[in-house]
């Protein structure tokens, strides 16, 4: 695993001055394109890294810097790994706290640096008004990642919440994007992904799971995620703006896609004309209500639903509301 394998590398560093990113990767039976991921992982954790390329080249650590790993649990370790956000999600945020503590008290050259980060500095990846995923299926579905044994679920299908399904997969890994977590799975050597918080039930099975050679999760995780995020434009819209609109337009529309739109954009007389892709009519519909000054030249049954949905709530809210009741609901 991978995690295991980042351990391995720190303590080899720690032993020897300087290695060949060829040589490690020999030792551990990857690719060396593998360990420059493991050493830029690393050095995200705060491991003082430096590397080299030419025939003198290669990677070490910086003079002076020792690990503390050897005074960490193994729990630590994990959860130093996950970071916080993960740590929290699997029950190990007590774990993530004392090794991170941990790694500022023993090297307090670098702790003298960061503590001052730290008293003014806070990434809070928690959305307003939302409350984080707790899926009941996590622990068992980490076990599962964890140990490397294939896994049967039972899971609400996406097509009909109704529907329970049952898979045995073979695990590869766990993603929390934001606050949702999601296995990635193979099932029957075809690589999916799935909702923890759809996952009814889960289990363990006593036997050694599939894994595809040289699997990277965070690879697979950052195609899959254009795939899906490009599945959703299959609505192309033309509209026209008043260029002042077009923040409104990429705050109702968020995504790099939007803003590649604005800027390609063909502006005269003040007015920005863009082409865009969307979800569907009625997801269009609803996020274009909110943009000052939009028209839609195409297609005609979105202009046509905007127009339906605008003269409604015009009607709905051109009287003074009754008295003894609120203002109306529009029914559009």
């Amino acid at each position: 695993m991978r995690s295991t394998r980042l351990l391995a590398l720190l303590m080899e560093l720690s032993r020897v001055p300087s290695l060949k990113v060829g040589r490690l990767a020999a030792r551990h039976g990857v690719t060396p394109r593998t360990i420059q991921r493991d050493i830029t992982a690393l050095h995200e954790l705060g491991v003082p890294i430096w590397t080299r390329t030419g025939p003198g080249g290669g990677v070490g650590l910086v003079d002076g810097w020792r690990s503390p790993l050897t005074g960490m649990t193994a729990a630590e370790l994990q959860a130093l790994l996950l970071g916080e956000a993960g740590s929290r999600g699997l029950g190990l945020e007590s774990d993530y706290a004392t090794a991170r503590l941990k790694m500022l008290t023993t090297n307090r050259l670098q702790s003298n640096a960061v503590q001052p980060v730290q008293e003014r500095f806070l990434v809070d990846n928690e959305r307003w008004f939302t409350e984080p995923e707790r899926p009941e299926a996590l622990a068992e579905v980490a076990r599962a990642v964890w140990s490397g044994q294939r896994l049967r679920i039972r899971y609400d299908s996406p097509r009909s919440a109704s529907t329970a399904v049952t898979r045995t997969l073979d695990p590869l890994g766990l993603v929390l994007k934001t606050e949702a977590w999601y296995l990635v799975a193979a099932h029957r050597h075809s690589l999916r992904t799935y909702r923890l918080i759809r996952v009814r039930e889960a289990r363990v099975l006593e036997e050694p799971g599939w894994r595809p050679a040289e699997f990277s999760l965070a690879e697979h995780w950052g195609r899959s995620r254009q795939a899906f995020e490009a599945s959703l434009g299959r609505l192309p819209v033309t509209l026209r703006i008043p260029s002042g609109s077009a923040a409104a337009l990429a705050a109702a529309v968020p995504g790099p896609h939007t803003r590649r739109a604005i800027d390609d954009a063909a502006q005269r007389a003040g007015q920005l004309t863009v082409e865009l892709r969307m979800e569907s009519l009625e997801v269009a519909t609803t996020a274009l209500l909110g943009v000052p000054e939009v028209e839609v030249l195409a297609p005609a049954a979105l202009r046509l639903e905007l127009f339906r949905r605008g003269e409604q709530l015009a009607t709905d809210n051109r009287q003074p509301a009754a008295s003894g009741g609120g203002p109306r609901r529009s029914r559009g």
